[in-house]
Protein backbone atom coordinates (compact mmCIF):
# COMPACT_ATOMS: atom_id res chain seq x y z
CA UNK A 1 0.00 0.00 0.00
CA UNK A 2 1.50 3.64 -1.01
CA UNK A 3 1.58 5.85 1.73
CA UNK A 4 -0.13 9.28 1.34
CA UNK A 5 1.91 12.34 1.61
CA UNK A 6 -0.18 15.19 2.75
CA UNK A 7 -0.09 18.50 0.63
CA UNK A 8 2.47 20.72 1.51
CA UNK A 9 2.03 24.84 0.50
CA UNK A 10 4.91 26.51 0.65
CA UNK A 11 4.67 29.88 2.56
CA UNK A 12 6.46 32.28 4.41
CA UNK A 13 4.91 33.39 7.58
CA UNK A 14 5.95 35.24 10.20
CA UNK A 15 4.88 33.22 13.99
CA UNK A 16 5.62 32.89 17.58
CA UNK A 17 5.68 29.34 19.51
CA UNK A 18 4.65 29.82 22.87
CA UNK A 19 5.54 26.88 25.29
CA UNK A 20 5.68 27.21 28.71
CA UNK A 21 4.87 30.95 28.91
CA UNK A 22 8.37 31.59 26.50
CA UNK A 23 7.62 33.05 22.88
CA UNK A 24 9.81 32.08 20.23
CA UNK A 25 10.13 34.13 16.98
CA UNK A 26 10.29 32.08 13.90
CA UNK A 27 8.91 31.77 10.15
CA UNK A 28 6.71 29.18 8.92
CA UNK A 29 7.87 27.45 6.22
CA UNK A 30 5.26 25.26 4.79
CA UNK A 31 1.59 24.54 5.94
CA UNK A 32 -0.54 21.45 5.80
CA UNK A 33 -4.26 20.40 6.76
CA UNK A 34 -2.90 19.16 9.98
CA UNK A 35 1.03 20.25 10.09
CA UNK A 36 3.25 23.09 10.15
CA UNK A 37 6.92 23.24 9.19
CA UNK A 38 8.64 26.32 11.13
CA UNK A 39 12.19 27.53 11.49
CA UNK A 40 13.59 29.92 14.75
CA UNK A 41 16.91 30.89 13.33
CA UNK A 42 19.85 32.79 15.01
CA UNK A 43 19.31 31.50 18.99
CA UNK A 44 22.08 30.88 21.07
CA UNK A 45 20.60 26.81 22.15
CA UNK A 46 18.55 24.30 20.93
CA UNK A 47 14.87 24.92 21.75
CA UNK A 48 13.19 22.61 24.69
CA UNK A 49 10.82 20.46 22.31
CA UNK A 50 11.10 17.36 22.50
CA UNK A 51 8.63 14.84 20.53
CA UNK A 52 4.67 14.77 21.81
CA UNK A 53 5.41 18.52 23.38
CA UNK A 54 2.28 20.35 23.59
CA UNK A 55 2.53 24.42 22.06
CA UNK A 56 0.80 27.18 20.63
CA UNK A 57 2.05 28.30 17.21
CA UNK A 58 0.50 31.73 16.84
CA UNK A 59 0.48 33.54 13.09
CA UNK A 60 -1.30 36.79 11.51
CA UNK A 61 -3.66 35.48 8.69
CA UNK A 62 -4.87 38.76 7.57
CA UNK A 63 -4.51 42.46 9.28
CA UNK A 64 -6.33 42.35 12.55
CA UNK A 65 -6.90 38.32 12.15
CA UNK A 66 -4.20 36.07 14.26
CA UNK A 67 -4.55 31.96 14.51
CA UNK A 68 -3.85 30.41 17.74
CA UNK A 69 -3.42 26.63 16.89
CA UNK A 70 -2.98 24.15 19.92
CA UNK A 71 -0.17 22.38 18.16
CA UNK A 72 1.89 18.71 19.06
CA UNK A 73 5.91 18.49 18.51
CA UNK A 74 6.59 15.59 15.79
CA UNK A 75 10.38 16.24 15.06
CA UNK A 76 13.16 18.89 15.87
CA UNK A 77 15.82 19.27 14.06
CA UNK A 78 19.08 21.70 15.69
CA UNK A 79 22.08 23.39 13.09
CA UNK A 80 24.59 25.53 13.96
CA UNK A 81 24.85 28.41 11.05
CA UNK A 82 28.16 30.23 11.73
CA UNK A 83 28.75 32.49 13.06
CA UNK A 84 25.08 33.44 13.73
CA UNK A 85 24.25 30.59 16.27
CA UNK A 86 21.67 27.89 15.90
CA UNK A 87 18.43 27.23 13.55
CA UNK A 88 15.98 24.82 14.93
CA UNK A 89 13.73 23.20 12.70
CA UNK A 90 10.34 21.98 13.65
CA UNK A 91 7.70 20.06 12.14
CA UNK A 92 4.29 20.53 14.72
CA UNK A 93 0.96 18.13 14.18
CA UNK A 94 -2.25 20.82 14.30
CA UNK A 95 -4.13 19.31 17.50
CA UNK A 96 -8.37 19.20 15.74
CA UNK A 97 -7.75 22.32 13.40
CA UNK A 98 -10.42 24.78 14.10
CA UNK A 99 -12.63 25.98 10.80
CA UNK A 100 -10.74 29.39 10.15
CA UNK A 101 -7.53 27.37 9.87
CA UNK A 102 -9.36 24.90 7.23
CA UNK A 103 -10.62 27.88 5.56
CA UNK A 104 -7.27 30.00 5.85
CA UNK A 105 -5.51 26.72 4.09
CA UNK A 106 -7.78 26.22 1.88
CA UNK A 107 -7.16 30.11 0.04
CA UNK A 108 -4.06 29.47 -0.12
Amino acid sequence: MKKVVPLRIPVYLKADLISDDKSYAGIIGNLSEEGAYVEIENVKTAMPFLPRKKLKLKFQVAPKKTLNLLCEVVWLYTKIIQPHGLTNSVGLEIINPPPKYKYFFKSL
